[in-house]
């Protein structure tokens, strides 16, 4: 599915190593936010997440992990294709499976802008036909979206309950180091922390009982216990935090390589 598509009135009726700071950059503030993010929400993967947009886009999300890790890359264009292939395929089973027409659409800049900013931050994505046809301006006839990105997350949340799908996909995105156009502001990754964790506190309020995936219990309570007992925070906990953390991580990771294999088929051809 090409051609043009707009933004506007989104909201009417109607495809590895780490997250936020995979791509090795962020503060130590930014790792920790992460770390209680990933501690708060279980992120599944693909046939199992609550949420379709998440699901669907769990392949290009570990593309998006594991093309930041290339240093060179010579088959750009067939790369882009197979992506676009996938967006087009993802665009159509959502649609089929009862999606707004307008959150499709939205979901699709965000994803396209998304994937087009970890490749042009290559040097190899910088110097190819990728940087002269993006999938943004291939899907939406648009150069650049780090600010569009921003403005459709604004106004999805004034209405959080009915953008909740998007609004934790947006969340997914800047957990796997999103900036937009914050990127080139000075204070760009500062701005960025803060808009996760005010996101992440919106989404804790939308959590349910009946909800697969709460997401206020774990973060209220650890942080709680932390300033209570800040003083004598024993040192075991602080090690039993850490095993805890690590085991996550590397479940999340084991299955997320598992789940990429497809996607990637073309990247593999590269020297290990």
């Amino acid at each position: 599915m090409t051609g043009h598509s707009t933004i506007e009135g989104f909201d009417q009726d109607k495809a590895s190593s780490g997250l936020l700071c995979a791509n090795g950059a962020g503060s130590a503030s930014a790792q920790r936010e992460v770390t209680a993010a990933q501690a708060a929400w279980q992120f599944q993967l693909h046939g199992h997440h609550h949420n379709c947009l998440v699901d669907g886009a769990n392949a290009l999300l570990g593309l998006v992990l594991r093309v930041r890790r290339l240093t060179d890359f010579d088959k750009v264009s067939e790369l882009q294709q197979q992506v676009a292939d996938d967006i087009a395929r993802l665009n159509h089973e959502l649609l089929e499976g009862g999606c707004e027409p307008a959150t499709v659409v939205a979901y699709r800049y965000v994803l396209c802008t998304f994937i087009d900013e970890a490749v042009l931050g290559t040097d190899w994505g910088a110097h190819s036909v990728w940087s002269q046809q993006s999938l943004l301006s291939r899907f939406h006839n648009e150069t650049w979206g780090g600010e569009k990105v921003f403005a459709i997350l604004s106004r999805m949340r004034q209405d959080p309950s009915r953008h909740r799908d998007m609004l934790e996909f947006i969340f997914v995105c800047l957990c796997l180091g999103f900036e937009g156009r914050y990127k080139v502001m000075s204070n760009g990754r500062e701005d960025c922390e803060q808009i996760l964790s005010e996101l992440h506190e919106l989404l804790q309020t939308l959590a349910t009982d009946a909800s697969p995936f709460p997401l206020s219990a774990p973060l209220t309570h650890v942080t709680a216990s932390c300033h209570r007992v800040r003083k004598s925070w024993p040192v075991w906990g602080s090690g039993l935090f850490v095993v805890v953390m690590a085991g996550v991580y590397s479940l999340y990771k084991i299955a997320l390589n598992e789940r990429i294999t497809d996607v990637l088929g073309v990247l593999e051809q590269l020297p290990r």
